[in-house]
């Protein structure tokens, strides 16, 4: 019984998360980022069926299949955002060391 509480209230933070940060940030996350986490939170939601029910629940299967996408979609896309956060980075940094080494200030 405790097991089950456990993980129910942790399922139900898991998407109390993903929603807010869907709903609070969406204008730092990308597309990727944001369906990731959408897929998260329902599929975290969901999955509470499942741990009372065992096995007998609908969405059993599919639920955690939907949450373990979601999070695949989202660290993809985290990564990938990243990534090219960096890349644009090491670029700045080369045009500002061409431009100073131009000026003979470097």
């Amino acid at each position: 019984m405790i097991i089950e509480i456990a993980n129910s209230v942790g399922r139900l933070a898991l998407t109390c998360s993903s929603i807010f940060l869907v709903t609070h940030l969406r204008h730092m996350l990308n597309f990727a980022e944001r369906f990731g986490l959408g897929m998260v939170g329902g599929g975290s939601f969901l999955t509470i069926a499942v741990i009372w029910e065992r096995q007998q629940s609908p969405f059993d299967g599919w639920a955690v299949t939907i949450l373990t996408y979601g999070a695949l979609i989202f660290f993809c896309g985290f990564g990938w955002r990243k990534l090219r956060h960096d890349r644009a980075n090491q670029q700045a940094v080369a045009t500002a060391r061409r431009y100073l080494e131009a000026r003979g200030r470097l």
